[in-house]
């Protein structure tokens, strides 16, 4: 049976897996084949990436990574966010659209800091620091 740390990582990582792998799919998409009901798509774009940044940042923290963890997310989402742009050039009725780049670029932002503010509010600590276990706490107390 795999040790706790494992366990964390083992989801942490299957899930981003599972979350990315579901905006791939759903960006390549020949355009037609789900019709949406009138929306702007950059709400999309930025939702999806926020999505993805949360999780990339959350698995980076799972593998104790030990420094740069939001901005590594952040280089990642924008990289990949521009890739994915590109490839859809290839899918028949899709264009690539610097707009939704910048709203991908934009959600990852989001996701990281939504990341980094939820780790503070539950474990006290930033990404990045050393976590409870790590901090040695001196007692004043003589006994």
């Amino acid at each position: 049976m795999p040790t706790k740390p494992n366990m964390l990582r083992l989801l942490t990582l299957g899930t981003l897996g599972c979350y990315w792998t579901a905006i791939f799919i759903g960006t390549h998409l020949p355009s037609g084949l789900g019709k949406m009901p009138n929306f702007n798509d950059k709400c999309l774009h930025l939702g999806a990436y926020a999505g993805l940044a949360f999780l990339l940042a959350a698995a980076l923290t799972a593998f104790r990574l030990k420094r740069g963890t939001l901005l590594i997310t952040l280089a990642v989402a924008a990289v990949y966010g521009c890739v994915d742009e590109l490839t859809q050039m290839l899918v028949n009725g899709r264009q690539a659209d610097v707009a939704d780049w910048a709203a991908d670029v934009f959600g990852a932002g989001v996701g990281a800091v939504a990341f980094a503010v939820g780790l503070l509010l539950i474990t006290g600590r930033f990404p990045n620091t050393a976590s409870s276990d790590e901090i040695v706490v001196e007692s004043s107390d003589p006994t």
